[in-house]
């Protein structure tokens, strides 16, 4: 995501800020499917739930989906920015 908004010459500190912003530009204006703010967001709450949680237990099928989901992410940036 950050590589994307840095070609609008955007960045934030927060990664709500990087969330919303990628969200407002690329999602919303069909750049991207609604399905990759899901992706993302669902990445965003396992990280903060294994960050913060004492006992959280991630399940090999929720990692296995995460992989899943980040190399479908990288493969649609990657094809995008090449077309700039």
């Amino acid at each position: 995501m950050r590589a994307v908004l840095a070609i609008d010459g955007f960045d934030s500190k927060k990664h709500s800020g990087v969330m919303a912003a990628f969200q407002q530009r690329y999602v919303r204006t069909g750049i991207f499917p609604p399905e990759f703010f899901d992706m993302i967001r669902g990445a965003f709450d396992t990280r903060s739930d294994s960050d913060y949680e004492d006992f959280f237990v991630m399940s090999k099928a929720v990692v296995t989906r995460q992989i899943e989901n980040a190399r479908t992410f990288l493969d649609a940036v990657d094809a995008y920015l090449k077309t700039l």
